[in-house]
């Protein structure tokens, strides 16, 4: 008896490894592939960003601009290992998170479904969702127990400037963290407003465009209806580490007494 139970046992745990892993059954190949085929894709979606705020004419940021280089950090052996860890993390991420809007009956599809409450009273509670989240375990990583063993990796770039890989150098740990906000956010929405499938999508790409861009030198500020995204204020995380953990509502922050305004003067150990 004991040894079916560990063999149904077994059986599971390997049946939900590989449901969690490969959503969508493919092969190998396939699998590898896809994996290929989404790097590229984030790659140019990343210069593709850039290039736009590029002719947008969007302003440097003042540290940026005084004349005295910043300090930059180079990519080391065990950046680019994080870096290829939650790029597999990612993928994973990505294919779970289309298995989930492609197969669940709460996620509307057609074009006739779409309305204000399921577009843009979703795509406003998604990101409202994920700062909530994101900002307390955001707050945790920097608790001093936690801090140097995680997130410290991700504050060696105390001016951040390369976008995407910036951002996604990171401790494993911490972009699993961040992508499981992500699907909190995701889950939150459908579940109350009904989320359409087109608004998870914009959704994921705006999301994904200002995680770039929080990690760039350019400065973009944008409002809307209480949420503000600014580069300054995550710059000045960066900088002083334990201020403006939030992404996009900066009032989570002035909740917490975790609020800085930008300061455009650096000191000789940033």
């Amino acid at each position: 008896y004991s040894s079916v139970r560990v063999f149904f046992e077994n059986q599971m745990a390997e049946d939900l490894i590989k449901s969690v892993l490969n959503p969508w059954g493919l092969t190998a190949a396939q699998w590898a592939l896809g994996f290929v085929a989404i790097r590229g894709a984030i790659g140019l979606y990343d210069h593709m960003v850039i290039a736009l705020v590029e002719i947008s004419k969007a302003p440097k940021l003042p540290t940026r601009t005084t004349g005295t280089p910043v300090r930059y950090v180079g990519l080391r052996v065990i950046d680019m290992a994080y870096l290829t860890v939650n790029a597999v993390n990612e993928w994973i991420f990505v294919q779970n998170l289309c298995h989930y809007i492609w197969h669940s009956d709460r996620v509307p599809k057609a074009l006739g479904e779409v309305g204000v409450l399921n577009t843009c009273a979703a795509l406003y509670l998604m990101f409202l969702v994920l700062d909530l989240f994101y900002a307390p375990a955001h707050r945790f990583l920097h608790w001093r127990v936690v801090y140097p063993y995680i997130h410290k990796h991700h504050h060696r770039q105390i001016f951040p400037v390369r976008g995407y890989l910036d951002a996604g150098n990171e401790h494993p740990v911490e972009h699993f963290i961040g992508t499981s906000c992500t699907w909190i956010a995701v889950w939150a929405a459908v579940h109350t407003t009904g989320a359409h499938a087109a608004t998870i999508f914009f959704f994921f790409n705006i999301h994904a465009a200002l995680a770039m861009l929080n990690h760039s030198p350019y400065d973009v500020d944008v409002t809307i209806l209480g949420l503000n995204y600014n580069v300054k204020a995550h710059e000045m995380h960066h900088r002083k580490f334990t201020t403006n953990y939030a992404q996009y509502w900066m009032g989570i922050d002035r909740i917490m007494g975790t609020f800085s305004p930008y300061d455009a003067s650096t000191s000789k150990a940033e």
